[in-house]
């Protein structure tokens, strides 16, 4: 087993995208077959890849994967980490902190005069009802209660909308507070979308939404499963790409 590809390695490539159980994780992984002797593995932007010689066999991939369980979910760790202060400030909750918001850098405000938080696009400021005096914990809750009623009105309509484009019908929606998925989809169509993401780009929650809605017709993520996400949502790789360096993985 080698930490890193090769580079020099004459690459056949079979790229294809599976899933894979590891101590309660779901983890998505790449595999590409080349001219190499064992089994090449990197945890990269929140899915594995794996280069490996044409006649070790899906199976045995996967017990090496399994077999890599520590390294593995140490990365995980790591890389949650580091992405969870992309999204939104650790200890620093006050008036005039960042969080991102729909893709864009998002300034707090507080002012014990608002009524209700109120969002205003032309200065990308949300203004919250508190005190300059507010503790980070209040500052926290109040800036999560108003992410979340976005994410519940903004979310719905999406799906709403890429529903009917598909022709697709789910039976309901919920929220998720999911640590290790941004969605999910049941056998009896309840569709749930983490409220994490809001904090992207609409690009973004597109792609998970039609992640989802593609699961109503194929529930694997085999060749025809992504060709269904690809009906619903055509160039749906933008979205996808910037998924993958967040610290959850759809």
């Amino acid at each position: 087993m080698t930490g890193l590809f090769g580079l020099l390695e004459s690459v056949a490539s079979s790229d294809k995208h599976r899933r894979i159980e590891v101590d309660g994780l779901s983890f998505e992984w790449t595999l590409t077959r080349c001219r190499r002797r064992s089994v090449g593995m990197l945890f990269q932007e929140g899915a594995i890849r794996v280069r490996a010689p044409r006649w070790v066999s899906i199976g045995e991939i996967e017990e090496i994967i399994r077999s890599k369980r520590r390294w593995l979910i140490a990365r995980h760790r790591e890389w949650l980490t580091h992405q969870d202060q992309r999204l939104e400030p650790t200890d620093d909750w006050r008036d005039g902190s960042v969080i991102q918001f729909l893709g864009q850098p998002c300034t707090l405000r507080l002012s014990a005069d608002q009524k209700q938080a109120t969002w205003v696009a032309q200065t990308a400021e949300v203004w919250l009802t508190l005190p300059n005096h507010a503790s980070p914990e209040q500052v926290r809750d109040s800036v999560h209660a108003w992410l979340q009623q976005q994410a519940k009105e903004i979310l719905a309509e999406r799906l709403e909308t890429l529903a009917q484009r598909a022709g697709a019908e789910f039976s309901r929606f919920s929220l998720s507070n999911a640590k290790t998925r941004w969605g999910s989809c049941t056998q009896d169509g309840h569709i749930r979308l983490n409220w994490r993401l809001i904090h992207f780009s609409l690009p973004v929650i597109d792609y998970v939404v039609a992640h989802e809605l593609a699961h109503l017709r194929a529930m694997d993520h085999s060749p025809a499963f992504w060709q269904e996400v690809q009906q619903i949502l055509p160039g749906f790789e933008e979205g996808q790409r910037e998924i993958r360096k967040a610290p959850l993985y759809a």
